[in-house]
């Protein structure tokens, strides 16, 4: 008898005769009975000789059972030659241990370790756990192993619902899942049935038992999903973590069932595996998990097997791929679903590597999936993740299946596209997947990106050109680069060549112009990543134009982004004019920005850029080196000086960035050719200067010449701001000098003002430091007077030869005078007046620049002089009237217009008396002058002097439709500004008034009216002019103030009954002008309020979506000069308003026939034709009021201008459903031969290009920014 037969004979002592686990199991898992008969159950279970508590008995049970588990795995040993296998086979066995008392056996040890409750209840009162763990765990074993035995199957050992009661016995991980003795022992017996358990699946086919199979796979995964969620609890769970993993190894085998079904299967029960990234952390150790390591995750036994079945795999993992991309657990948040998709892609890689399959066919398509926004957003990330990864085929043969073209070309075009996605989230995450490419792209993907932007040619038009100033003595900068020529390394690039070519234009238009912030962040980001691969974007499209905008961005983060981005830039592309441009633009407007953080980032950004990189001239080696001079020389060119010292003074009270080391570094370089820029560097920060700055009388002193009057300008104001840095030998010296050179006319113009201020305020310095007060009025202020009367009089009467110093002169009085309690001397008033006597003699054409230079001083010499008596003041007032009058030269007019304006805030009566005559102005030939005029006028309304109305209130409309793009951009600004301060309800009244006073007809609705004026706009020829006007009015309306003038058909039946009215010259002009704005209201408020007829019909809108219109306290134009608002996002329900003047429309539109009915006598084929079109924009606009008006034969031929509604389909790609610029249906004048004006905005016109982006939305230009930004809101 062999040795396992023996061992089978000592375990039959234990057996119950006559017992079969089915009896077993009906005393444990019974049905559900009453508490006696459960109890009666449990005490059979706890009788049975295996089950009694009596420790001798149950150690040699133990002992039994591991003799025989270890025989067996000695004879399944591969390497054991000493076991004979002659009797292993169950025919010699089932007679010694007969299958139903074996089963019964092992059955009911297993239950000694998980007892149901009512058999725990019943449990005699001594217990001996720990042998009847030992006994359920080696019972477990031995019954695994036993199935190896062959013949299991035929003599019934092996049995599915045993096999359920043996894998009951994995509970004792979970309740036991901890870290003490007890744990480990069971963890580490564990690892033991699972050694035993690749033993029954390498012996023990389950391909027709695979219910048993997915039972045991199904206790596997849950060890691993508690090892990730709770860590592992003790020493053994690492090792038993990795035990699951070679078991699915075994049970992956044809023999266990077909190995795709069996793959299919633990992946999608491993599926929610895929979210995790960290190990489990060791909670035996104490110590956190970290990084995955290898073999820990599902991920790697499945890349393992691709070398065993790679097709099988291939099929598996694509599988996976396509669940992630398209079908996602619900309950995944989305950074679970990120890291699942960092798995598919892992996958994805091996594939490719090892396979030569991609998933990147399923993902193209997936990215234009419609109307689901989540698939082609996940599938995004997945092309985010290969294209960041290398992974390329690493077959040395059958290389002519593998594509040429790398794989990442068509995943880029496909982002590249996505672009211009309809969808917000997809273009976002396009623009992040492209970000992320170009900066963290894998070798290949680099390669691609790099190649396919820099040898593109980028083209835009209408390109802002920015005339770079020339170049300074030794000055390194970046200059425009060359075009690269063409020397791609990869295939396919000419799939990519188009696509990069638009994605400037795109990132224009789809981000920096959107509503969403985060778009335009986006966007930002993008834009800088091209940029750095390819500077030609600069030059060649309209980045100028569309980063300079950022500066006036309603979101701070998005103007914080664009600031970095332009230090990014300037990093790369150190003194690159272009981008130094529109740094300054952005920098100079956060210095004020309305976020203090902001307002600290910029001063921190100007410490950066400018003033850590200043170095002496003979280390200035670098463009970096000379970047910081252009930077200061722009800001001093585009900003106000005055805003930029006052900005810096406060905002450096907490920053200690200017040091005594860096303010001599800059005085340096005031002898270099950078002299302009350090000095009004030193001017700006010359609030916090310490250093004594006596060495820079000296530097003051030797600028002498023409060339550097703007330096001693410059000096002067930095000597103004550091006067305590000075020693007084050196503020006496300086005293004296300028004393000397104003006393003798010896000093440039511009000069004198400050010169004067630099005198007083050493004097008011020398005063406070004196022990005693002077005289009230400074000696050195009387004797230079009378110096200077005595030299203006001597050069009166040598005027030819000494003109220029006479200027000097005159100027340097006007300064003093003021200061003194002194008249004006006649004399010198007589030789202003005589001279600007004779320039009112000469012609236009007789003024040359001298004459022309000299005169517009004197106007202004003539006005400081009279500036304090009434009388010299109104004879003044009538010289600048003869000059308007007579001269239309744009710098005369422009200073005179200064002058008088100057004079009337001392003396308004000037400004009344002369206001029909500055008016005359805003008609000048020269829009220089027109501006100027507009200006002067401007300010004199908005003072309260003069009142807007009549004449005037028609002389400042007609500028909105000035030919010149200035005048226009300053009247609509006026207007904004005036009704925002004054009369919101301004243009309201305009639509009602205009029609009669515009054709210079204001008699006809009874108003009094000046009949020596005459109206700019009068006249049929002027038509064009008055309907951009009337668009201009009515787009700053809202809508039911629009609708409401329907009420002027009630007005235009009266007025044509009267004979006097109609035979009136230019009366038609009116009816025309009336009937325009009506049919235009058709148009403009279409959608905007839904009809509802009186007699129950027309509930249903008839126009198609119904936009959001902007809100009513901010009227759309100045929505748009502001730049600041935009049309509320979102659909949201609001009162219906638009009820009340509907019903007046409804009761008015008998007045049409009967004004039809009226003009008939008169009437022209262009009346009829604004008749009719009129009626037809009704009848499309209000189709349900027009179905009933009366009379119903008038009508009649206009009903037919109803036209079914119709919907366009909705397309994935912006460029595949180009938006119309109007609806064609819902254009009442789209088929009726009218005009482009019909619909046009004055400010539209002086556009370069028409466009519905947000380009067309602009009313001005980039150099708007550089001289008016900071005041007050652009008008984009």
């Amino acid at each position: 008898m062999s040795e396992l037969n023996r061992i089978f004979g000592d375990l039959k002592r234990n057996y119950v005769p006559g017992l079969q686990w089915v009896d077993v199991e009906e005393m444990l898992y019974g049905e559900e009975a009453g508490e006696e008969v459960l109890l009666e159950r449990a005490r059979k279970f706890w009788s049975l000789t295996m089950c009694k508590q009596e420790i001798h008995k149950q150690e040699a049970q133990l002992q039994v059972l591991r003799d025989l588990s270890g025989v067996l795995r000695a004879m399944r040993d591969e390497n054991q030659t000493t076991y004979s296998n002659t009797d292993d086979n169950w025919a010699s066995i089932i007679t010694i241990s007969p299958a139903s008392s074996y089963l019964s056996y092992i059955y009911a040890l297993i239950g000694l370790a998980v007892p149901p409750e009512h058999v725990g209840q019943a449990a005699p009162s001594v217990l001996n756990d720990n042998l009847n763990l030992q006994l359920s765990l080696n019972a477990v074993s031995t019954y695994l192993l036993t199935l190896t035995i062959p013949g299991s199957k035929s003599y019934g050992v092996f049995d599915e619902d045993v096999i359920e009661q043996v894998l009951k016995i994995f509970r004792l991980l979970e309740q036991n899942a901890n870290k003490s003795v007890r744990a480990n022992t069971i963890w580490m017996f564990f690892l033991t049935i699972c050694d035993d358990l690749k033993l029954v699946f390498r012996y023990v086919h389950f391909k027709e038992h695979l219910k048993a199979r997915d039972r045991i796979i199904r206790c596997l995964m849950e060890v691993l999903y508690m090892n990730f969620k709770m860590g592992y609890q003790n020493s053994c769970a690492p090792a038993l973590h990795t035990k699951c993993y070679e078991l699915f190894g075994e049970i992956a085998n044809e023999h266990n069932g077909d190995v795709y079904e069996t793959l299919h299967l633990i992946m999608r029960q491993t599926f929610p595996m895929h979210i995790y990234t960290d190990s489990p952390h060791n909670v035996g150790a104490g110590r956190r998990g970290g990084a995955m390591q290898s073999g820990e995750h599902i991920s790697d036994w499945f890349i393992q097997l691709i070398e065993k079945y790679p097709d099988i795999l291939t099929r598996i993992l694509h599988f996976y791929i396509e669940c992630v991309v398209s079908n996602p657990i619900k309950a995944w948040k989305s950074t679970d679903e990120k890291v699942a998709i960092n798995y598919a892609a892992k996958y994805d890689s091996i594939l490719f590597a090892k396979c030569n399959k991609s998933c990147a066919d399923f993902v193209l398509e997936a990215v234009k999936a419609d109307d689901a926004v989540g698939i082609q957003t996940r599938a995004l990330d997945l092309i985010e993740k290969i294209l960041l990864h290398q992974s390329e085929v690493e077959w040395t043969i059958f290389r002519y299946d593998v594509s040429k073209v790398p794989r990442e070309v068509l995943l880029l075009r496909e982002v590249i596209r996505c672009l211009n996605d309809r969808t917000f989230t997809v273009r976002r995450k396009a623009c992040q997947v492209l970000v992320l490419a170009l900066k963290q792209g894998s070798p290949m993907t680099t390669k691609i990106l790099d190649e396919s932007i820099r040898f593109v040619q980028f083209e835009d038009a209408n390109v802002e050109a920015l005339h770079e100033p020339l170049v300074e003595q030794h000055e390194l900068r970046f200059e425009k680069p060359g075009i690269v020529q063409y020397a791609f390394s990869f295939e396919g690039h000419e799939m990519l060549e188009e696509e990069v070519k638009t994605i400037p234009h795109m990132v224009y238009q789809r981000f920096l112009a959107a509503d969403n912030g985060l778009a335009r962040t986006a966007g930002i980001a993008l834009l800088e990543r091209l940029v750095l691969v390819n500077p030609l974007i600069i030059y060649n499209t309209n980045f100028v134009r569309e980063t300079s905008l950022l500066a006036v961005d309603r979101l701070a983060s998005v103007r914080k982004s664009g600031l970095e981005t332009m230090e990014t830039l300037l990093e790369a592309y150190s003194n690159c004019f272009a981008l130094i441009c529109v740094y300054c633009r952005i920098w100079a407007c956060l210095m004020s920005d309305e976020d203090i953080a902001l307002q600290k980032l910029a001063l921190q950004s100007f410490n950066r850029m400018v003033l850590k990189n200043i170095q002496p001239l003979e280390y200035s080696n670098a463009a970096k080196h000379f970047m910081p001079w252009r930077i200061i020389s722009t800001l001093l060119m585009t900003q106000p000086r005055a805003y930029l010292q006052e900005r810096f003074s406060i905002l450096m009270e907490s920053e200690s960035i200017v040091t005594p080391k860096l303010v001599n570094v800059i005085i340096s370089h005031l002898s270099t050719s950078m002299a302009t820029d350090a000095w009004g560097l030193l001017l700006l920060l010359s609030s916090r200067i310490t250093n004594n700055m006596d060495a820079l009388i000296g530097i003051f002193n030797s600028l002498s010449s023409y060339n550097m009057k703007s330096n001693q300008f410059l000096a002067l104001q930095l000597i103004i701001g550091c006067l305590k840095n000075f020693s007084k030998p050196a503020l006496n010296q300086l005293f004296q000098k300028l004393l000397t050179a104003l006393r003798t006319g010896s000093i440039w113009l511009g000069l004198i003002s400050s010169a004067v201020n630099l005198l007083n305020q050493i004097y008011h310095l020398s005063m406070s430091q004196a022990p005693s007060m002077g005289s009230e009025v400074p000696e050195w202020q009387l004797s230079l007077l009378e110096d200077l009367t005595i030299e203006i009089l001597n050069s009166a009467e040598n005027f030819q030869n000494e003109h220029t110093r006479l200027q000097c002169l005159l100027g340097t009085y006007t300064e003093i005078i003021v200061m003194l309690p002194k008249e004006v001397d006649n004399r010198i008033v007589e030789i202003v007046f005589k001279y600007l006597q004779e320039c009112t003699r000469l012609s236009e054409s007789q003024f040359d620049t001298d004459n022309e230079r000299m005169t517009n001083w004197m106007i202004v010499i003539a006005g400081r002089l009279c500036l304090r008596d009434t009388h010299l003041a109104n004879s003044v007032s009538k010289l600048y009237r003869i000059i308007l009058t007579k001269n239309d030269r744009p710098q005369i007019i422009n200073t005179t217009l200064i002058a008088i304006n100057d004079l009337g805030k001392k003396h308004p009566s000037i400004l009344e008396s002369n206001f029909q005559c500055i008016l005359s102005k805003l008609h000048s030939n020269f829009a220089m002058t027109r501006v100027r005029t507009f200006r002067c006028v401007k300010d004199i309304i908005l003072s309260g002097t003069i009142k807007l109305k009549g004449p005037i209130l028609i002389s400042m409309l007609s500028a909105l439709v000035d030919e010149s793009a200035e005048v226009a951009r300053e009247a609509d600004a006026f207007f904004i500004r005036y009704r925002r301060l004054y009369n919101k309800l301004l243009f309201d009244h305009c639509l009602k008034e205009c029609p009669f006073d515009l054709n210079g007809l204001a008699y006809l609705r009874g108003v009094r009216s000046d009949s020596n004026y005459k109206s700019p706009l009068k006249g049929p020829e002027k038509e064009k002019s008055r309907r951009l006007l009337y668009n201009h009015i009515m787009s700053s309306v809202d809508d039911n103030t629009l609708l409401l003038y329907f009420g002027q058909l009630k007005l235009l039946a009266e007025k044509t009954k009267d004979n006097a009215f109609v035979s009136s010259p230019g009366a038609l002009t009116i009816v025309q002008d009336m009937l325009f704005i009506m049919r235009r209201i058709c148009f403009l408020t279409k959608g905007k309020g839904k009809e509802k007829s009186s007699r129950g019909e027309g509930e249903e809108d008839v126009g198609e979506d119904e936009p959001i219109s902007p809100a009513p306290s901010k009227p759309a134009a100045e929505t748009a000069a502001a730049g600041q608002a935009s049309t509320p996002r979102g659909r949201g329900r609001k009162a219906d308003s638009s009820e009340e003047p509907l019903k007046q429309l409804e009761r008015c539109l008998r007045y049409v026939e009967e004004t039809h009915r009226n003009l008939k006598c008169v009437m022209t084929s262009e009346l009829q034709h604004s008749m009719d079109t009129f009626c037809r924009s009704l009848a499309m606009r209000f189709p349900n009021y027009i179905e009933f008006a009366q009379p119903a034969q008038f009508w009649q031929k206009y009903r037919s201008a109803k036209t079914p509604k119709g919907g366009r389909k909705k397309k994935r790609r912006m460029d595949e459903d180009a938006e119309a610029d109007g609806d064609p249906e819902g254009d009442p004048h789209s088929a009726d031969g009218e005009s482009d004006s019909d619909n046009e905005l004055p400010l539209e016109r002086h556009k370069s290009k028409p466009t519905s982006s947000r380009l067309s939305k602009r009313t001005t230009s980039c150099d708007m920014l550089v001289t008016e930004l900071i005041f007050q809101p652009p008008d984009w």
